[in-house]
């Protein structure tokens, strides 16, 4: 069945990767954008636009309105390397989300598709899927989790995406690490001894097309690539990537060791990452 997909979030690194695929598929798609400029570029390449932000509750559900889904893609997270200010992205997750709930209510979309954080359940266990307890709230998962409880509590017909460590074109997340590599000064979080769990920005914008065509509502899936990998495993190869030095420990991190399963994701979805582990990802 076709979609008309509201896509809150178009112009980010994800969404400019979800807006094609959705398009590829047949289905029709709304940008909400908050500049005159964004209509006219997103226009110019064959997709519909809306004004609208998630953090104006009056002018959203007129920017949504027609629409069948609502994927909840906007986030101003600090890049790689620049300094740290959660603020604002807290709240796009806790006010903006209740925003576009509300909205979605009033428009009469039932389905919704929310991204969120693999690292919400982690830790030195071994590893975990999504059925595994909330790890306590830091600085940066404290409003994701308040964000999910809004979903959950929505009574729309919601999916979350909790996605892994981010990487890929636009990210910063590998162009930070080369760079550090080059100038000898890549750091491990730690010892090194921690997990990751990554998620290339391709793979992640195909399990977002198909969760908008039928992922199952009231279900949350770990959106991850098939290998976890230790820091000092990770960093060791692209620091020889670059012809670097080895990394260094001592660095500090906002994330926990996360070691996350994808199956559910692959048997609810269908879907498979193309980039497997951070070997052909990191090519």
């Amino acid at each position: 069945m076709t979609a008309r997909a509201a896509i809150l979030g178009a112009t980010g690194v994800l969404g400019r990767h979800v807006l094609p695929r959705l398009v590829e598929r047949g289905h029709e798609v709304r940008a909400i954008v908050r500049r005159d400029g964004e209509v006219d570029v997103m226009r110019r390449i064959g997709i519909d636009a809306a004004i609208g932000d998630i953090l104006d509750p009056v002018a959203l559900p007129s920017a949504i309105k027609g629409c069948t889904v609502a994927l909840h893609l906007a986030t101003t997270v600090p890049r790689p390397g620049q300094s740290v200010d959660w603020s604002a992205n807290d709240r796009i997750r806790r006010e903006g989300t209740a925003n576009l709930i509300a909205a979605c209510k009033q428009a009469g979309i039932r389905r919704y598709v929310q991204q969120s954080l693999a690292f919400l359940v982690g830790g030195t266990d071994g590893l975990v899927d999504e059925t595994a307890p909330l790890l306590p709230p830091n600085e940066v998962t404290a409003s994701a989790i308040d964000m999910e409880h809004h979903v959950i509590e929505s009574g729309l017909d919601w999916t979350i995406l909790r996605d892994g460590a981010l990487y890929g074109p636009r990210t910063g997340r590998d162009e930070h690490w080369r760079e550090l590599a080059r100038a000898g000064q890549l750091r491990m979080p730690g010892s090194g001894s921690d997990y990751i769990s990554l998620i290339h920005v391709a793979d992640l914008a195909e399990a977002f097309a198909l969760a908008a065509e039928h992922a199952p509502p009231h279900t949350i899936l770990s959106i991850v690539d098939d290998k976890p990998v230790t820091y000092r495993e990770l960093l060791t190869y692209l620091a020889h990537q670059e012809n670097g030095l080895d990394p260094t420990p001592g660095e500090l991190s906002h994330l926990p060791s996360f070691r996350i399963d994808n199956s559910r994701a692959k048997r609810t979805l269908r879907w498979h990452p193309y980039y497997r582990s951070y070997r052909s990802g990191f090519a």
